[in-house]
């Protein structure tokens, strides 16, 4: 029998072009998550990094101000349409943990416990739904303004945040406030917040291989998750302090870099976009 394609020394076949090809994909997708960003020629792309900024503020402080199911449907329709527009790929969005669900299954059901208007009637069980409520209702407040945020990573380049947080605060330095300091500390924030993660993740791998094979107890499993966060806090005090080292034998914190993103159309748009959001807001609450 004949095969077709071209070997490798051991005798397997290469894989086809194509098979590489969506091998990569998956594998490039599995490893975006929320602070990459994502290259792309979309209208959220070209837009300047302070815009979105701001919208974010804006959005953020409308759902604060009035946290109404109808302020939490507006969001996530521009949400949905930004997300859209900036045509990201489908498998952008980040494994969630199996344990999330039974802890938010958990916070249902002491929420439900907690009583309040409306109440419901289950036979001869009296529900309370206003915790329900308003434990939902808060749940998606948090999904919407994670969605920005990751709308925002996934969009916009780590180092366009500093020159955009640098001409948004620029006013500030008239009354004397350290700009470049306070951007200074927020990109490095930034901008080690994915190499944390990493490190965190090479812990509980670590941790994961030396465990001993067998069912553990929940005492065991508090114990592991004790050690992560630990590790994780003393690695992190640890780079912190070469990065300050680092900083100073260079001279301190550098200047914020000038901004030479021009404000175009569609910044205009999507500033008066939010603000009619919540416009909106502040009316149908």
């Amino acid at each position: 029998m004949t095969t077709t394609g071209p070997r490798r020394p051991g005798g397997i076949l290469d894989p086809s072009p194509a098979d590489s090809h969506g091998r990569a994909r998956k594998l490039q997708l599995n490893e975006i998550h929320v602070v990459r960003f994502v290259p792309g020629t979309s209208p959220l792309h070209r837009m300047w990094a302070g815009t979105k900024l701001v919208a974010l503020g804006l959005l953020s402080m409308g759902l604060l101000l009035w946290p109404s199911w109808r302020s939490i449907g507006i969001v996530g329709a521009l949400v949905l349409i930004a997300f859209l527009a900036a045509r990201l790929p489908k498998g952008i969005s980040p494994r969630l943990p199996w344990w999330l669900g039974g802890v938010v299954a958990a916070g249902a059901l002491l929420a439900l416990v907690s009583g309040g208007q409306p109440v419901g009637h289950l036979g001869s069980l009296r529900l309370g739904l206003g915790g329900l409520d308003n434990f939902a209702r808060f749940s998606m407040l948090g999904v919407d303004v994670l969605a920005i945020a990751a709308l925002l990573g996934w969009t916009t380049p780590l180092a366009d945040l500093s020159p955009a947080l640098g001409r948004l605060l620029g006013p500030l330095r008239h009354v004397r406030v350290p700009v470049d300091e306070l951007v200074g500390a927020i990109a490095l924030s930034i901008r080690c917040l994915p190499l944390l993660l990493e490190e965190a993740r090479v812990l509980r791998a670590a941790r994961r291989a030396r465990r001993p094979a067998g069912p553990r107890s929940f005492r065991e499993m508090g114990d592991e998750a004790v050690e992560v966060v630990f590790g994780a806090l003393a690695n992190a005090i640890r780079r912190a302090r070469e990065i300050a080292e680092a900083i100073e034998a260079r001279g301190g914190v550098p200047t914020v870099a000038l901004e030479t993103h021009r404000f175009g159309r569609i910044d205009a748009v999507a500033l008066v976009v939010s603000a009619m959001a919540v416009l909106a807001m502040a009316v149908l609450r």
